[in-house]
């Protein structure tokens, strides 16, 4: 398998982790909204939490350091995740702006949210985790094309 196979298909592998997580939580967050008690999962949504989390982070520090850069050129990742951020940087700059929390919050707001019980916050949390499934399953298109050629 040559490098950029190898790398699309480890894109497209973490961004499924990355989904996997954002359903869990989602799942989660919009069961206790209903009042619905979802206990019995609680490893599993803990697991998403860490995961999600350290994928936040990580994000936000390429966004950061992308966005320093006066060729808005992302350094020192793997392809997916630096198109990734271009996607993201892409439709935060774009007018008029995405309505979405996801492009209005910063990315620690967004994990404030994570952490919340509040049905507010809850609510928003939901509608994040759908802009972000959203943007990530856009980007792993691109990973599944690369792997698979067009069929």
């Amino acid at each position: 398998m040559e490098k950029s196979a190898w790398l699309n298909a480890q894109s497209f592998e973490r961004a499924h982790e990355v989904l996997s997580a954002i359903n869990t939580l989602s799942i989660r967050a919009k069961l206790s909204l209903a009042g619905i008690d979802d206990t019995e999962r609680e490893e599993e949504v803990h697991k998403s939490k860490q995961h999600l989390l350290a994928f936040l982070e990580r994000f936000q520090a390429v966004v950061e350091d992308t966005e320093q850069r006066s060729d808005g050129v992302a350094l020192g990742v793997d392809p997916g995740m630096g198109q990734l951020v271009q996607r993201f940087l892409s439709a935060r700059s774009k007018w008029p702006r995405p309505s979405g929390i996801l492009y209005q919050s910063s990315l620690m707001e967004i994990r404030d949210l994570l952490g919340s019980n509040n049905s507010t916050a809850q609510k928003k949390f939901v509608e994040c985790l759908r802009e972000l499934r959203q943007l990530v399953e856009e980007n792993s298109h691109a990973d599944i094309r690369a792997i698979l050629g067009d069929m």
